[in-house]
């Protein structure tokens, strides 16, 4: 059996597209419609809901919705896909560098809340810090690295040709339809419940995955048949770089090049990626850093766990002579869906088509509320109609989800037709955005900052990153093409170039010739959701107050909340409670950093082969972490919002019995 080729009809890649796309907005309506009837936010009724969700998200739901925007489609397929490659250091690498990135971002977040509480972008803060031109040079760095998650596109329509044959352009555009529809209807919220639905099936498939690998399957079924068909696969098929050519070893010289690839790239897809800051805007300020230590943690079963589960399988059903699946060979890029088909059949490719198409609509619809906060507060209303109605902002908040989801669509058509894969879309955009990650978090935190330092690094750091990136693709390659590019090496020159040479221009004429900016200016001119400081105490109360509307008297609260020209935004902590939790987050990133990256590499490196019992606890920490962060990303969402849950299905009841 040849586990790449495809195991489902074209029928069933159209079936789900249309069917899960409009079923799947159909049901994220029905849910805004309850949310506009039996709570205080009603997406069509303010700019403030529909763009930031009121800033009420508390953050167990904000840890969701951050393990969903973090797995895109590329997330499992370029996970599979390295541990494949590399054996079990690749899922490793990329799950411990992506979380630590993730935490990192927290810091972020709370200054955010601290000098910037009104902001709707991380853009706002810099136009108003630093005026028109550093405001329009980060712009394009923000806007490109939203572009460039058209890869979402393009690696959701490949799998969905990969395991049904669908035509894959006719899925480039049918996929974000439905995510238009959803998003144009409910905003940001809208958003955050796929994010959870999203993010329940990621941990049913990990789950599925495992067990299935390690304890049911006929061929393989448990830790141990694994190790022992891992060690005939190094015999027979052994990985270049790594120690004694094993796929159970830490020795892999591919393998550290691609972890630091991605610890310096990640920090560019978070630090650069309106999406994120959107998480931070929507977050109640006294828990924004505990959604994100949160979501950090819980996001590293799904690169590790899953990957490892995915990839060891594949590899040790294609080991020797007698396996029962072929070989992938030159379909490495396919690993994900091969084991799928290989470990459940049909069932299996049916699961992971449909998760992997939950990603793409997750990532999408957070990326079109992103580009179009960034279209109408930084362009639109910063350069065009500073006066804007509420009215004309959800307008052109509107306008802006329909033509990005068609841009999105276009784009992932021709990243396609060109012959770009994910891992390369992968390493560009940090090649990309590297440079913005020193700058923008200097603009944030620090008030000596220098202006046209943090731009000249901004700009100089990518010029450097490219040519880094080129001159090392031609060395190495022999000349500049898709593959060369795309190369483990002319990736990490041009991540590492364009980070280092910006946060080292930036930092020094900082620390050389330091501004004095005072964020008491930015904390009073961003003190609102319009920019102004006028206070309205039942608009603020709507804001802050995530309480039902249940009773006759509330409606005239909902009315305060829909007048985006008077929310006044008060944080629900002090700016000292605030600075707390920053130094709180300091402190958990820099030890998860030295844990997830430095001890657990180091400890796992010193046999050059892992013995069966190494492997077999390699295995069980990987379910036990699932476990919790199952825990945490699907069980603790509901538990905190129990009381509020419990009011929406009485008022259900209540209007269903005629007594509401």
């Amino acid at each position: 059996m040849d586990a790449t080729a495809p195991v489902l009809a074209p029928s069933a890649g159209y079936g789900i597209v249309l069917g899960m796309g409009f079923g799947f907005a159909g049901l994220m309506l029905v849910l805004s419609k309850l949310t506009a009837r039996y709570t205080t936010f009603a997406a069509s009724g303010s700019s403030e809901e529909y763009t930031s969700a009121s800033r009420s998200l508390k953050p167990g739901l904000i840890a969701s919705g951050i393990v969903s925007a973090a797995t895109w489609a590329a997330t499992l397929l370029q996970s599979s896909t390295v541990a494949v490659a590399y054996g079990v250091s690749g899922p490793w690498w990329y799950a411990a560098g992506s979380a630590t990135q993730i935490m990192a971002f927290a810091q972020n977040a709370i200054q955010l809340k601290r000098h910037a509480p009104g902001a709707h972008t991380f853009l706002e803060v810099i136009g108003l810090r630093w005026g028109t031109i550093p405001h329009l040079s980060f712009m394009f760095f923000g806007l490109g690295t939203s572009t460039l998650t058209s890869q979402l596109i393009t690696g959701g329509s490949d799998t969905v040709a990969s395991l049904t044959g669908m035509n894959t352009i006719a899925a480039c555009f049918l996929i974000p339809i439905g995510v238009v529809v959803y998003t144009l209807v409910g905003g940001l919220r809208a958003t955050f419940f796929s994010d959870y639905l999203h993010t329940v099936l990621i941990f049913v498939i990990i789950l599925a995955f495992s067990f299935t690998t390690y304890a049911t399957h006929d061929y393989l079924g448990s830790p141990s048949r694994v190790y022992d068909l891992l060690q005939i696969a190094a015999e027979n098929y052994p990985v270049m770089g790594n120690g004694a050519g094993s796929y159970t070893t830490f020795r892999s010289e591919n393998g550290l090049v691609f972890g630091i690839i991605v610890m310096v790239s990640g920090f560019a897809t978070v630090y650069m990626d309106q999406t994120y800051w959107q998480r931070a805007v929507a977050s109640k300020a006294s828990t924004s850093v505990k959604g994100y230590i949160l979501g950090g943690f819980s996001f590293l079963p799904v690169p590790y766990a899953f990957a490892t589960a995915a990839g060891m399988a594949i590899v040790a059903m294609t080991a020797n002579g007698d396996a029962p699946y072929a070989p992938l060979g030159a379909a490495v890029s396919l690993a994900a869906p091969a084991a799928a088909t290989a470990l459940l059949g049909k069932s299996g490719a049916i699961l992971l088509l449909i998760v992997l198409f939950l990603a793409v609509t997750s990532a999408a619809s957070a990326e079109l509320v992103a580009v179009s906060s960034i279209m109408t507060y930084d362009i639109y209303k910063r350069y065009f109609n500073p006066h804007a109605t509420d009215k004309q902002i959800l307008w052109i908040s509107h306008i802006s989800i329909v033509a990005f989801g068609i841009f999105m669509g276009v784009l992932g058509v021709i990243f396609f037709e060109i012959g770009i894969s994910l891992s390369w879309l992968y390493g560009f955009t940090g090649i990309f955005a590297s440079s913005g990650v020193i700058p923008v978090g200097l603009c944030l935190r620090s008030s000596h900052a220098n202006k046209w330092g943090c731009v000249a690094g901004l700009w100089v750091g990518f010029v450097c990153g490219v040519a880094a990136w080129l001159g090392t693709a031609k060395g190495y390659g022999g000349a500049v093409t898709v593959e060369s590019t795309g190369g483990s090496y002319a990736q990490l020159a041009g991540n590492a170039g364009s980070f280092f040479i910006a946060g080292a221009i930036a930092g020094l004429t900082s620390w050389l010739w330091p501004e004095h900016f005072d964020f008491e200016v930015s904390t009073h001119e961003m003190g609102s959701a319009d920019g102004s400081t006028e206070k309205e105490a039942d608009t603020e109360k709507a804001v802050k107050d995530p309480a039902l509307v249940t009773e006759k008297g509330a409606s005239d609260v909902e009315k305060g909340a829909s007048d985006a020209d008077s929310i006044h935004v008060q944080n629900d902590a002090t700016d000292a409670e605030l600075y707390a939790d920053f130094i709180l987050s300091v402190r958990l990133t820099i030890a998860l950093f030295v844990a997830l990256c430095i001890f657990m590499p180091c400890m796992m490196v010193i046999p050059q082969v892992w013995s069966k019992a190494g492997f077999t606890f390699w295995i069980v920490l990987s379910l036990l972490w699932t476990f919790v962060a199952a825990g945490i990303v699907v069980i603790y969402p509901v538990y905190e919002s129990r009381h509020a849950l419990a009011d929406i299905c009485r008022a259900i009841w209540k209007d269903v019995t005629g007594r509401r």
